[in-house]
């Protein structure tokens, strides 16, 4: 058995680069077999102190999660869980890897935390990955129908796992329900990518079969690229992108403007003969601000993944909430 590595070698036992091994040499921390004659074309180092290297690591690896697991756990990007980590006292593991970058772990205590942050600062708006699954491209509530015509929706178990919900109040995971009853969409969920004017709101009732008759329907006139999905515990909070739209598909007589009306929430609906329309009910406004006060409100907003607008809506609505509170 041979008693040396190669660099490649040592850098796959690591996790490091090829560059942070050099420089681990340098450091001493492995040795590189002497080679002044240039005989052997790879570097080799001993495999004894390689594999005590890898050993003291392997003990010393954090259990906790990687910023990037929970950020895809949470629906958040990585960037804003490095912020929210910068701006708490609880612990989080570091763990060198290499010369040019450190991986962090994060606790359990920890993580709780950042949760708790994430849900307190969230947009008043759901975001898509709280109803939409990219790698199966189904959406929460979405109507699936048997090959005799049978129908049930998409929904998640406590669990997080995605099925189907059928009308005998079965559930029926996602794999069993495609591959063994053959379960298929009963419409498409996706159209072109809107420019966003605003969002219209409405707020659905789960007990009323209307609210799944109209969000079919928005699934297949807008689309999930232009719509926000949020799950209460008795509603759904649905937000549509507000402007003008071509319908391409026929409007059901189930939906109708009074319907409609009956859940908004914030804006205005506007039906016609093949088009309609949502208005905002945000009021376009403009303020001055000093340019290191807007500079920071761009980076702070950035850190919480939100917009500027989102950012500086979440501030003054807590901030009012608080004012009237103590005013009374």
């Amino acid at each position: 058995m041979k008693d040396w590595y190669t660099r490649q070698e040592v850098a796959d036992l690591l996790g490091v680069s090829k560059a942070t091994v050099y420089h681990y040499a340098k450091q001493k921390k492995i040795i590189k077999i002497d080679d002044p004659h240039r005989l052997i074309r790879e570097a080799r180092y001993q495999k004894e102190e390689v594999d005590a290297l890898a050993a003291e690591r392997q003990r010393h690896q954090p259990t906790g999660l990687r910023p990037s697991e929970l950020a895809k756990q949470l629906g958040v990007t990585t960037q804003r869980i490095y912020a929210l980590i910068r701006e708490t006292d609880l612990p989080v593991d570091e763990l060198p890897a290499g010369d040019e970058r450190t991986i962090y772990s994060i606790p359990d205590e920890t993580a709780a935390w950042i949760r708790q942050e994430i849900e307190r600062t969230a947009s008043a708006r759901g975001t898509r990955v709280e109803f939409y699954d990219a790698k199966l491209d189904i959406a929460l509530y979405q109507c699936f129908r048997t090959p005799q015509g049978q129908e049930m929706r998409v929904v998640r178990n406590d669990n997080q796992q995605w099925g189907f919900y059928l009308q005998s109040g079965t559930w029926i995971p996602y794999a069993d329900g495609i591959q063994a009853f053959q379960y298929e969409p009963a419409y498409p969920i996706h159209q072109p990518n809107r420019q966003i004017r605003g969002y219209t709101d409405f707020l659905l009732p789960k007990a009323e079969k209307e609210s799944f008759d109209f969000l079919d329907f928005v699934y297949q006139a807008w689309g999930i690229e232009n719509i926000r999905i949020r799950e209460q515990e008795t509603h759904i909070a649905l937000s549509i992108k507000s402007g003008e739209v071509d319908l391409s598909i026929a409007v059901p007589e189930t939906i109708t403007e009074r319907m409609m009306k009956k859940f908004l929430v914030l804006g205005e609906v506007i039906t016609g003969e093949g088009k309609w329309a949502l208005i905002s009910g945000y009021r376009r406004t403009t303020f001055d601000l000093p340019s290191n006060m807007l500079e920071k409100l761009k980076r702070v907003s950035q850190e919480h993944d939100l917009s500027m607008s989102e950012y500086v809506e979440v501030a003054l609505r807590e901030k009012l909430e608080r004012e009237q509170y103590n005013g009374e």
